[in-house]
């Protein structure tokens, strides 16, 4: 059974109590940064990323994508907010990277300006959340010697958001990972009024060599394993999330010899990128309590994806980026189709992917596998170093100091900040009151 939800996880234990300015206790360790992992060289000149993370999702994708450039000095820290992830949720994050068995040093928000200081590099990662990004970016912008500002999305970033590119507005380039994706950023950058080049790259976890290639003897197959990768924000509705349970348990029951596995990112009281409201711990909680046939026999897994994704496994979801790590390997995959496929779901990109089925398919175990063309068009598209070969033009043009000067967006992004600010500490109806007088206007 799941421990109560009562039940907080330890902070990162590598952590060191320090006095913020307001009095309260904060968390950071002292800046100077980790230890170098090593270097992969492709005989480029070396490009200094700086990289500052703010939860495990970003965490992961930012260690993800510094391990895959060759001839990268990496360094990458967090910063303390209120969803940094726990030792547990960073090892996870880091598992399978150069940063794996490493230190990543947690500094405050007050430290950042001296930390880029320390460090002077050529590209400073916004791999944040808006907010954090939007400080970073501010902090580092005001330096005389800025360096280039990148930052980009930890999974698939349709639909494009516009807010998310305003809390962006300083940035010179932004990270897409496919060509849909690089048309749509492209589109609300114009849009947004936030100038910067829109970087085409794959998601740094998919390692596949061309097109993946279904690793089983074939999607009829029931699999030993059935992995459901959940997500927080999607599906919203309880009674969604009750059928899925719902069609785990049936699966659990009618093949008594695989296991049914909900593979979680955070432990009770653990914090992720998004709020989850209706918790897959509840919900199975409840099922137990009402002795719901198969339910005593669904798992909740810990750790890092890549375990769960073994020969005989299969992997289903609402729309997750699981799926693509899971396709990666040649894992059979399913898309749940009976919610429907919307940007509100986040899944419009799997619609007609080849790899959709319904809440029945997953009690059956009948699990598929995406068609080679929409495979060519979303994702996995051949990689050739351009990325790289970006990164290091926008470290030159740093270098020369040819970045430009965005001395009006700076105002709007400090702005933005104090307005953001405000919110978390002005009562919920004076926001609301305000909101409604400035539409009369």
């Amino acid at each position: 059974m799941p421990p109560p939800l009562s039940v907080a996880p330890p902070r990162p234990s590598h952590l060191t109590e320090r006095t913020r300015a307001d009095g309260q206790s904060s968390q950071s360790t002292h800046p100077d940064g980790p230890v170098l992992p090593p270097r992969r060289s492709a005989g480029l000149a070396p490009v200094r990323i700086l990289s500052v993370s703010d939860s495990e999702s970003y965490l992961k994708w930012a260690t993800q994508l510094l391990s895959s450039l060759p001839d990268v000095e990496g360094r990458v820290f967090l910063v303390d907010n209120p969803i940094l992830p726990t030792d547990e949720q960073i090892a996870n994050a880091v598992a399978g990277t150069d940063w794996e068995h490493r230190e990543v040093p947690v500094i405050a928000r007050a430290d950042l300006a001296q930390v880029i200081a320390d460090h002077s590099p050529d590209i400073v990662l916004g791999a944040a959340t808006g907010p954090i990004v939007a400080q970073v970016f501010l902090t580092a912008h005001t330096r005389t010697d800025r360096p280039a500002l990148v930052s980009g999305l930890p999974g698939m970033g349709l639909p494009a958001s516009g807010k998310g590119m305003n809390y962006r507005r300083l940035m010179d380039a932004f990270i897409a990972h496919s060509s849909a994706e690089v048309a749509a950023y492209t589109q609300a950058s114009a849009r947004s009024q936030v100038p910067c080049e829109v970087l085409l790259a794959r998601l740094p976890m998919l390692r596949s060599e061309g097109i993946p290639q279904l690793q089983n003897s074939g999607p009829e197959a029931v699999p030993d394993t059935l992995v459901f990768a959940p997500q927080a924000k999607v599906p919203a509705e309880r009674v969604d999330r009750e059928a899925i349970i719902a069609a785990l348990a049936e699966f659990a029951d009618r093949h008594p010899d695989s296991t049914a596995v909900i593979k979680m990112r955070s432990r009770p009281g653990e914090f992720e990128t998004h709020h989850e409201q209706h918790s897959y711990f509840e919900i199975l909680d409840d099922f137990r309590t009402r002795r719901v046939p198969g339910a005593e026999r669904i798992e909740l897994g810990y750790g890092p994806l890549s375990d769960f994704l073994a020969d005989g496994s299969a992997l289903v979801t609402v729309s997750s980026t699981a799926a693509l790590e899971s396709i990666d390997r040649g894992i059979p995959t399913l898309l749940i189709s009976d919610f429907g496929f919307n940007a509100e779901l986040l899944n419009e990109v799997f619609e007609g992917s080849g790899a959709t089925g319904t809440l029945a398919d997953v009690a059956a175990g009948s699990i598929g596998f995406p068609d080679p063309k929409w495979l060519a068009e979303n994702y996995f598209h051949a990689q050739d170093g351009q990325l790289r070969r970006d990164l290091g033009l926008l470290a030159t043009r740093a270098q020369a100091g040819q970045l430009p000067n965005r001395r009006s967006a700076l105002f709007k992004q400090k702005r933005m900040l104090i307005r953001a600010e405000l919110r978390t500490v002005t009562p919920a109806p004076v926001v609301s009151a305000y909101r409604k007088l400035r539409r009369t206007r």
